[in-house]
């Protein structure tokens, strides 16, 4: 999928898609991350399994200015894995794009990161926050922070390796008993890391319980470089509510903005609700036109469109009935679409 664009479009009826970047922001930003320019707070977490391209260019064409891609296992890309290489596929238009590294070893990744900036690579991002359990009894993602001193080790053969701008997307801690988010982000910064993201659950929260914004503005004042918060943010409004109450310049939406990516428009919440609903349904459709771009394969394609529709029902009085119909009844892109545009004008 890198660097190819010319993929058959299906043709699917019902609702117009949104083209191009329709945002026209009122205001002024810039955020730097190494060499590179970040014209607007919000960002699209990534999330695996869901972040891929046809998402990560709808999030970017409602107003997300930098994306990054789901996790990449390091050794999946070292072997090219037929999944992993689905998983680094991205679209010539996703610029900036950061991508994310997952792994434990420091010759991998560092090899691996060098094979990302090859491909393009903007930034070169290491999970060191993912809680589940398969990722963390192998030595990653947030069991990273667990031993700063050999993730020190990591994050310095990596910086060697790494021409593009290097950062790190980390928790609040192991567990309440271990939170060391500070001493993590300071030890990242002393290693050349360009930029942190921090979300302040622990690993043992996984998704549970509040997000404890006090913990980024905590990282904000032990570091200088850019801190993004993450967590618990579902609106534009909130999203300049954590920087207003932590100081981070910039804010990912992971969660939030499943089944309504319109949350990167700085404008939509000021709009009517007959404005609003039109965006909603344009965006909607041009989802389903891009996954159906990027995933021809229909088993593939359609649990895809599948997903993504299951979110959109949100809100929907009807929902569940129509997220059963989409997951029972459809066998084909065109039923999916054609059963959830019938739920969708009966709401």
């Amino acid at each position: 999928m890198s660097g190819d664009s010319t993929v058959t479009e299906r043709q699917l009826p019902g609702w117009r898609p949104l083209r191009g970047h329709s945002i026209s922001f009122v205001y002024s930003f810039h955020m730097r991350i190494g060499n590179l320019e970040i014209e607007s707070p919000v960002r699209l977490a990534p999330m695996a399994g869901l972040t891929n391209a046809p998402f990560r260019l709808l999030a970017q064409e409602c107003g997300s200015a930098l994306n990054t891609s789901e996790e990449i296992d390091a050794v999946g890309l070292l072997r090219q894995t037929d999944r992993t290489e689905q998983i680094a596929g991205f679209h010539p238009d996703e610029k900036p794009l950061a991508m994310q590294l997952l792994g434990n070893d420091a010759e991998m990744l560092s090899e691996a990161a060098e094979i990302l900036q090859e491909r393009g690579a903007d930034i070169i991002d290491i999970n060191m926050g993912c809680p589940m359990p398969k990722i963390t009894k192998n030595g990653k993602g947030s069991a990273l922070m667990r031993d700063v001193e050999a993730t020190a080790k990591i994050l310095r053969r990596i910086r060697q390796s790494c021409q593009v701008p290097l950062t790190i997307k980390i928790r609040g801690g192991w567990d309440k008993h271990h939170l060391n988010a500070v001493e993590v982000a300071q030890m990242a910064v002393s290693e050349g890391v360009d930029a942190i993201t921090v979300h302040p659950r622990t690993r043992s929260q996984r998704f549970a319980g509040r997000a404890p914004w006090e913990i980024i503005g905590d990282v904000v004042e032990a570091v200088d470089v850019p801190v993004t918060g993450n967590g618990d943010v579902t609106s534009y409004g909130m999203a300049e509510q954590m920087m207003a109450e932590t100081g981070c310049v910039s804010v990912m939406i992971g969660r939030g903005a499943l089944g309504q990516p319109w949350v990167f428009n700085r404008e939509y919440e000021s709009w009517d609700a007959d404005r609003q609903r039109s965006y909603r349904e344009a965006t909607i459709a041009r989802h389903v036109e891009l996954i159906l771009k990027f995933f021809p394969d229909v088993p593939f394609g359609l649990l895809q469109v599948k997903r993504h529709l299951s979110y959109y029902t949100r809100g929907m009085a009807t929902a569940r009935d129509c997220r059963r119909t989409l997951f029972t009844e459809c066998d084909t892109p065109e039923e999916a679409w054609s059963t959830f545009r019938r739920f969708w004008e009966a709401a």
